[in-house]
C-alpha cells in the first residue's frame, strides 16, 4: 500500500510578515510644542512610511533605520498610517494612535513691589492664576526652600548683620492643573542697598566698669568712608573732637568710638551737651549732613 505524501511549500511572497504598528494616547497640553508617537516594525530596513491625521495623509517618511520610530505630533486628532513598506517589499500596517489637545492653565501672580531694601527684605506674593489649578510652586532665585502656598511672604536672604543681600532676584510661580498641564510666570526683585546710621545721644565716659556706655560711638552701613567727616562743638562753637575715620567711631570695631577728651590736650572734657556736625556720601553718591546732640555725662 503506498502513502501519499503532501508536501507544502511556504514562500516569503505569499506570507507577508512586513508589518508596521501606531499605537498611544497622548495628552498634549496646549503651550507645549508636541508629544511623540510611537511607530514599530517588523521588516528590514529601510523602512518607509506615510501617516495621516484624521485620515488626511500626511508627507511620505522615508529611510527609517530607528525601530522604534517616534513622529512627533502637534495636532489633535487620531494618527494612523496609511501605507508602509521595508527595504524588501510592501507591507501590512495597523493601530492608531490619539492625541487630544487640553487646555493649559495660566500662572499669573501680584507681588506687593519689585524693589525692597537690604533694611526689610520680605515682600508678599498672592497666586491668581486660571484653571483647575491642583498644585502651586513657588521657587525663590535666592535658592531657599519652595512654597507652595497661594499667598506668601517670603524673606530674602540675609547677611550676618540681619540685612538683606543687594541683588537682583528672579522669583518663579508654577501651577500644575488636574490634568498635568503647568504654567510659569517670572517676577524680578531688586533688593537695593541702602544706608543706615544709628547715632546715640548721651554717654557716660567715667571709667564705670558696669557701665557699657564709656565712649560715644555709632554704627553704620552703606556709606562711602573716605567721604566721613565728624566734627563736636561745645556751646560756645569751639571744636572740641573731629574724626574722618568711620570705621573708628564704629561700635563694631575693637576699642572703637570717642572718649569724651579734647582733641589738642586729650583733657576729659567737663559734663554737658554738645553739638555735632556729620558730614558723608551714602553707597550711591548722595550727600549728607547731619546735626544733632551729645550728652556727655560724667
Amino acid at each position: 500500500m503506498m502513502k501519499k505524501i503532501l508536501i507544502l511549500l511556504f514562500s516569503p511572497f505569499i506570507i507577508n510578515a512586513q508589518m508596521a504598528f501606531i499605537s498611544g494616547t497622548h495628552n498634549l497640553c496646549d503651550n507645549e510644542k508636541e508629544v511623540f508617537i510611537e511607530i514599530g516594525f517588523i521588516g528590514n530596513p529601510p523602512f518607509t512610511i506615510v501617516y495621516a491625521i484624521d485620515n488626511i495623509n500626511q508627507s511620505i517618511i522615508p529611510d527609517i533605520f530607528d525601530n522604534p520610530y517616534f513622529i512627533p505630533a502637534s495636532n489633535q486628532g487620531i494618527y494612523t498610517i496609511t501605507a508602509f513598506n521595508d527595504a524588501v517589499s510592501v507591507g501590512g500596517f495597523n493601530g492608531s494612535a490619539i492625541v487630544s489637545v487640553l487646555e493649559s492653565p495660566t500662572a499669573i501672580f501680584s507681588a506687593d513691589a519689585d524693589t525692597l531694601s537690604v533694611l526689610n527684605p520680605i515682600l508678599g506674593y498672592n497666586d491668581v492664576s486660571l484653571g483647575n489649578i491642583d498644585k502651586t510652586i513657588w521657587i525663590f532665585g535666592d535658592g531657599k526652600p519652595p512654597e507652595f502656598s497661594q499667598s506668601i511672604y517670603h524673606e530674602y536672604l540675609s547677611d550676618s548683620t540681619g540685612l538683606g543681600i543687594p541683588a537682583i532676584y528672579q522669583d518663579s510661580l508654577i501651577v500644575i492643573d488636574d490634568n498635568g498641564c503647568s504654567d510659569t510666570a517670572i517676577h524680578q526683585v531688586w533688593i537695593k542697598d541702602e544706608y543706615w546710621m544709628y547715632i546715640p545721644n548721651a554717654f557716660t565716659p567715667d571709667l564705670d566698669e558696669k557701665n557699657r556706655n564709656e565712649k560715644f560711638c555709632f554704627e553704620y552701613h552703606s556709606i562711602r568712608e573716605n567721604s566721613f567727616l565728624f566734627k563736636v562743638f561745645n556751646h560756645q562753637g569751639e571744636l572740641v573732637f573731629q574724626s574722618t575715620d568711620a570705621v573708628g567711631l564704629s561700635c563694631s570695631s575693637i576699642d572703637g568710638g570717642w572718649d569724651g577728651t579734647y582733641l589738642g590736650t586729650q583733657e576729659k572734657l567737663s559734663s554737658g551737651v554738645y553739638s555735632y556736625n556729620l558730614f558723608f556720601q551714602e553707597i550711591e553718591g548722595w550727600k549728607h549732613n547731619k546735626y544733632g546732640t551729645i550728652n556727655l555725662i560724667r
